[in-house]
């Protein structure tokens, strides 16, 4: 299965004259967008503060390793966005953050690469102004915009680090599995874990690597946020509804597949 949102955002270059009028509203961040999303990426930089909140884990294909949050235990649910938009977590990972503006891969005329944003997300009368009367990013728009830059550049260092565990021979396909009070089954599968004994088992030399990566900080990290499947899974009871007596057999739900 494909990890998809509930609308598919369309996004279109930030301009100074375009949308100099329009506002954004940072206090009450509508996040519907993210609705049906159980995974989302982390920077390597982000995992002090995202293990404490979340199960974090891997993947690895051809085009490098991913790190990502686990925010739902089966297709187009996320157990972190409520029925009206608002974000229930403790940390908001950056790719959320800097919503909705995103960092184009296209290089403009100056070399530069244009910042997009999504015009719906915008509004002529609330929130906070992108511009001043100069037409000038405000100061917090211009945080997002450096937010962008160093997210762009976290991800190849940590597909790095990704790569260099899977290189050592120490990651795992894992699965998850789950029944809840009702009876109801769920599954989750297609992701990557550090095995810890194949860790401490690693020549010295493997291991130094590891560290002046910044991989090991983030191996073991990883392994401290895997205490989070157990919140996870209380999370996703409180919203299933209460047993019915005469359900006694599990009825075992369709897996859940973390994308690559």
């Amino acid at each position: 299965m494909t990890d998809t949102a509930t609308t598919k955002p369309e996004f279109t270059i930030l301009h100074r004259e375009a949308h100099r009028m329009l506002k954004f509203n940072r206090a009450e961040r509508d996040m519907n967008w993210v609705s049906g999303l159980i995974t989302v990426n982390l920077a390597a930089s982000e995992m002090p503060s995202a293990a404490l909140a979340f199960p974090c884990v891997m993947t690895h294909a051809e085009s490098g390793g991913r790190l990502l949050a686990i925010t739902g235990l089966e297709q187009g649910r996320n157990l972190f966005v409520d029925a009206k938009g608002k974000w229930l977590g403790d940390y908001l990972p950056a790719v959320l953050r800097t919503w909705p503006f995103r960092l184009l891969d296209k290089e403009d005329e100056d070399g530069a690469r244009p910042v997009a944003v999504q015009r719906d997300a915008l509004s002529v009368t609330q929130g906070d102004d992108l511009f001043d009367d100069q037409g000038q990013e405000m100061p917090w728009l211009k945080g997002v915009m450096q937010e962008l830059v160093a997210l762009d550049a976290g991800e190849a260092t940590t597909s790095a680090m990704v790569n260099a565990l899977h290189a050592a021979g120490v990651l795992t396909e894992r699965a998850l599995q789950a029944v809840l009070p009702n009876g109801r089954q769920m599954e989750l599968t297609g992701f990557l874990s550090v095995d810890e004994h194949k860790l401490h088992a690693l020549e010295d030399k493997v291991v130094a690597d590891l560290h002046r990566q910044g991989a090991l900080a983030m191996a073991y990290l990883h392994l401290l946020s895997l205490r989070k499947f157990k919140d996870l899974m209380e999370l996703a009871a409180a919203h299933e509804p209460e047993p019915k007596p005469e359900a006694a057999v599990a009825k075992k739900a369709p897996k859940a597949s973390v994308p690559a």
